[in-house]
């Protein structure tokens, strides 16, 4: 067990407010600091003075829960079973060695600048779910993650452990961990500093932007931070009120302030640069300018793009329907979308949606508490530190306080806070995807003619800073549930649907009679989650995720609209995580004769493996302020054709009904999860982190974010 860090008191001064992006360059080395220095706190430490801020920190997926979700562990440990454990953290003091024989003792953090693929690898994911532990755990001392005993041919993929299980302390601030690899906690464990996740410190000790640790010197990605590490609080105001006993100072440099409050503060993580070495396919999207000398040989590919949406779109200027530079900020540290209405004209649709950058008034601390003689505070505008998003854990009010501590709120938490902004995640987040996107269908035909085609056009327009669905958008599937139907209710066309079906892959032996675990019907998969081994001594063996049935559903549309122009089928905005083979490679199927199916021609396909994709199709999300018509070609049937059917005739008006849903993943990525984190997976064990009853549980669509009708007259030939 090894000792963490102790604890030290400090209070810190949080709040922002509206100000015009600023430009992004780095302001120096933070090591210079005049201040003495301190270790990141815990978000307790901030409590005293602090409480507004705690609460609603608390009450945001990024602190806490994103550390303990199965979800984040799950795709951290596939990519490590894939890859050879290449994800997880080394440090200063490591004896491993790169592949030309040079120490391999940097990762993100200490690395001064990316010259080797490696480097960029180690502790890929930790580092910006948890980046202050990382750099602490250079230190043996502080260190929570410990490095892996092997890599590669000597990966024990029965002896690693989700990154979660080392966010455990007993009371006195030793580590303890779960008897077994992903068992439960200890009993009496408490939460450590990296369970908190994202904390006060993490961000208020903020300098500026790290250019050497981003790939292109830009200050996106890899958590590109520079970082004050000392008493020094970067808060939104220059020359505040002292705080009580000097606890910390605030800062008065108008760069790092400036800094704090741009957007430009939130492109370190929000975007998502995987490095990715090799020929062929892995190399589709590094052809950029300007990679970081030294690093030409360093090559990845975006997986994740918000921040480099924002950053070029219409709300990082004033050409936008509010007239300003609408931060990343003024909709997810705003009153938004509690904050009244703007209508305004988004391209050729008149659309009506929240205000965005609206603050309430309240004090940045606590009044008579957190000066000396009781200093009177003034009310200004503040931020609230919700960052509400579009993610609900997957887990329950119970094991969330189990694992973070008692007191956690329960993400469907009833009630609001003082301002009026509901307390439950889940409620927040329907608001804000109800905010996100709206549909008319002004353009379709006005009348149809038995055994005649006519054309449903739907017009679908996102209202956010950034693509719809954004970030690591795989996860967020977002369609377009259309039904066309006759006056009695026949169904002459459906797409956006699901069935009802079993998954014995996962124990689901019968259908559940719930449509919130179904995936959409334009593709059915199955993929392969790696299996057990025993013989561990040549690395690891069978770890898969190959899809193992891929063939087009019935509601077959995405490649068919996107690439050919076909009017029919699905429309999906998530954007896809793609694995690119080249003429010669194995897909990983098997034909109908048992033979390897193997690509003749560069052939593509949908992967549900984040490690196992080498591009992502970003053509399917759709562009903010930028409506897009999507046509659905509608074939009305003959007299003869209804006779076959039993119908005698089609009874008008003709009912149209689009809408947007919005699942928070997909199904059969949470299955593949499952089973590759499951007893039959790489580990040899359960570890425990989801299952059918995770995907049964949690999974719940909110259905109609947006929605259409119109009516079509029916007329004779």
């Amino acid at each position: 067990m090894s000792r963490l860090m102790a604890s030290t008191k400090t209070i810190l001064l949080a709040a922002l407010v509206t100000v015009p992006c600023v430009a992004q360059t780095s302001v120096g080395n933070p090591a210079a600091s005049l201040f003495r220095d301190q270790d990141y706190q815990r978000p307790e430490k901030c409590l005293p003075c602090h409480q507004r801020q705690y609460d609603e920190l608390r009450s945001a997926v990024k602190s806490g829960y994103r550390n303990v979700s199965p979800l984040f562990n799950g795709l951290e440990l596939s990519a490590n079973f894939l890859n050879g454990g290449l994800l997880r953290p080394v440090y200063s003091d490591s004896t491993k060695l790169l592949a030309d024989g040079t120490p391999l003792n940097t990762n993100l953090f200490t690395t001064p600048a990316f010259t080797q693929m490696r480097q960029a690898q180690a502790g890929f994911c930790f580092t910006c779910h948890n980046p202050h532990v990382e750099r602490m755990g250079n230190d043996p001392n502080k260190r929570e993650v410990p490095e892996l005993a092997g890599v590669l041919n000597d990966f024990r993929p029965d002896q690693i452990r989700p990154l979660r299980d080392y966010h455990l302390v007993d009371a006195q601030g030793n580590q303890v961990l779960p008897e077994t690899p992903g068992g439960p906690a200890p009993q009496g464990a408490l939460p450590s500093m990296g369970a908190a996740g994202i904390t006060c410190d993490l961000c208020h000790n903020v300098a500026g932007p790290d250019m050497d640790r981003s790939f292109q010197h830009d200050g996106f990605a890899n958590t590109s931070l520079l970082f004050n590490h000392s008493i020094e609080k970067v808060g939104p105001f220059t020359f505040p009120v002292s705080v009580k006993g000097s606890f910390h100072v605030a800062s008065n440099d108008t760069n790092k302030i400036a800094f704090l409050r741009s957007g430009a503060f939130c492109n370190s993580c929000h975007d998502v640069r995987v490095p990715l070495g090799g020929e062929g396919p892995g190399n589709l999207q590094h052809y950029e300018s300007d990679v970081n000398p030294g690093g030409n040989g360093l090559t990845y590919f975006r997986l994740e793009n918000l921040s480099s949406e924002w950053q070029t779109g219409a709300y990082n200027s004033a050409n936008n329907p509010f007239g300003q530079v609408v931060r990343c900020q003024d909709c997810h540290m705003s009153m938004f979308p509690f904050a009244g209405n703007s209508t305004y004209q988004a391209g050729g649709m008149k659309v009506t949606s929240p205000t965005p950058a609206v603050f309430s008034e309240d004090f940045a601390a606590v009044p008579g508490v957190a000066t000396d003689q009781d200093y009177p505070l003034p009310k200004r505008k503040v931020v609230n530190h919700y960052f509400t998003g579009v993610d609900v854990p997957i887990l329950g009010a119970d094991e969330l306080a189990l694992r973070l501590g008692t007191g956690y709120p329960d993400p469907y938490e009833a009630g609001t806070d003082s301002h009026g902004v509901p307390k439950s995640i889940a409620s927040r987040r329907e608001a804000l995807l109800k905010a996100a996107v709206r549909l008319n269908l002004d353009k379709t035909d006005s009348t149809a003619q038995p055994g005649r085609d006519f054309m449903v056009r739907v017009d679908a327009v996102a209202l956010t800073g950034h693509r719809f669905p954004a970030g690591f958008s795989q996860e967020r599937t977002t369609y377009i549930q259309l039904s066309v139907t006759d006056d009695n209710g026949f169904v002459l066309y459906q797409s956006g649907y699901q069935v009802d079906k079993p998954h014995p892959d996962t124990g689901e032996m019968q259908a559940d009679g719930s449509l919130d675990d179904e995936d959409l019907e334009h593709v059915h998969a199955v993929v392969d989650p790696g299996r057990h081994t025993d013989t561990y001594s040549t690395g690891p063996a069978n770890n898969g995720h190959t899809n193992q049935v891929f063939e087009l559903g019935p509601d077959d549309g995405p490649e068919t609209r996107v690439y050919a122009g076909i009017d029919e089928g699905l429309v999906l905005f998530r954007n896809e995580l793609t694995r690119i083979f080249l003429p010669g490679q194995n897909t990983g199927r098997t034909d109908a004769a048992g033979n390897a199916v193997v690509a003749d021609r560069p052939h593509y396909e949908e992967t549900f493996s984040a490690a196992f994709a080498n591009t992502v199709d970003n053509f399917r999300s759709l562009r903010p302020l930028v409506p897009r018509t999507f046509r659905y070609r509608i074939h009305m049937p003959t007299a003869d054709e209804l006779k076959e059917l039993g119908i005698d005739s089609i009874q008008g008006p003709l009912h149209v009904h689009a809408q947007v849903n919005y699942e928070h993943f997909p199904p059969l990525f949470i299955r593949f999860l499952s089973r590759t984190t499951g007893p039959d997976g790489p580990a040899g064990h359960d570890l425990q982190l989801l299952s059918e009853q995770s995907v049964d549980s949690y999974l719940k669509n909110i259905k109609g974010i947006a929605s259409a009708d119109v009516t079509v007259n029916v007329v004779q030939p």
